[in-house]
């Protein structure tokens, strides 16, 4: 694995430079070094085929415990790369078995959106969600109707927090009144430590001194594929007997405005191909789709 480092990290270089050139709002920055070092030191399987006698292809999968769905295996845009699409086929069958060794019930995949899917989409991979971009490169004028007030929750807003999050799986199609008390619990030591950490504001629109919505931002750690500077926008929740009067867009437009006066330049989203409203918003209030996760169950692979 270590021998084939610098070799996998040219490719990935490559192919993220082909993507920035197809989407501006996609980074082709890139650490050969720190890569070739993650390669060389991680417990995760590497696949590499050179049976040509130079690497035409690899493919990398970490496989974690999710919290609805169970164990699954990830692959980042820097996971794969082939030159044909039967060396595509060749490291999947080699890594599948191994995936469901560990436990893993699907392979999910983060591809370059438009350009990047059907090959997945041909092999029996259906898209579940969108990373979504937008330059922050103008300041808004934002004005709020009388009784609109806007602040930052914390720990004692929990409760209110909690009604948010479910309101989100609802619209995500999560049955909430079938998650076990385990999940439910480990859903709520996550907010409570979310609340608690100031890297973290989580805003919360108030009418009348009552929440009526709430988005989430922090600083976008480094990813692939991700400029330097990004702020990401997570868990915006609207209260229903409040949606469609411009709360969601003036709070975004608040956020924003807010980013760009930290450093931000870029802010980032993602949302559920399934949560139709997500979609509209974002995309009217500017973001662009960036990447599509893909999604095969590893399963039904067992039962043939």
């Amino acid at each position: 694995m270590k021998r084939d480092a610098p070799a996998i990290a040219q490719r990935v270089a490559r192919q993220l430079t082909r993507d920035a050139a197809r989407e501006p709002l996609v980074s082709d920055e890139f650490s050969r070094h720190d890569f070739e070092t993650a390669l060389a030191t991680t417990h995760h399987a590497l696949w590499v085929d050179d049976t040509s006698g130079r690497i035409r292809g690899h493919l990398y999968g970490a496989t974690f415990d999710d919290l609805l769905r169970g164990r699954q295996t990830w692959s980042g845009p820097d996971g794969y790369s082939f030159d044909f699409d039967h060396v595509l086929d060749a490291l999947c069958e080699r890594a599948y078995p191994q995936w469901r060794s560990e436990g893993s019930s699907a392979h999910l995949v983060w591809a370059l959106a438009g350009h990047g899917t059907r090959v997945w989409t041909d092999r029996g991979y259906r898209i579940v969600s969108v990373r979504g971009g937008i330059a922050l490169d103008e300041a808004y004028d934002v004005h709020w109707p009388e009784g609109f007030s806007l602040r930052r929750a914390g720990p004692s807003d929990l409760a209110a927090v909690v009604r948010f999050d479910e309101q989100i799986d609802l619209a995500q199609g999560v049955d909430v009144a079938s998650l076990r008390p385990a999940q439910r619990e480990a859903t709520r030591a996550d907010l409570r430590e979310l609340l608690d950490d100031p890297d973290c504001h989580c805003y919360f629109v108030e009418l009348d001194s009552q929440p009526v919505a709430q988005c989430v931002t922090f600083s976008l750690a480094p990813l692939r594929g991700n400029f330097d500077a990004t702020v990401y926008v997570s868990a915006l929740a609207v209260r229903p007997d409040q949606q469609r009067r411009s709360i969601a867009t003036r709070l975004l437009r608040t956020i924003f405005n807010d980013a760009t006066a930290s450093g931000a330049h870029y802010a980032e989203v993602r949302w559920h191909i399934d949560n139709e409203p997500a979609t509209s918003l974002w995309s009217a209030i500017g973001f662009r789709p960036t990447y599509v996760q893909l999604r095969r169950s590893l399963g039904d692979l067992a039962e043939r």
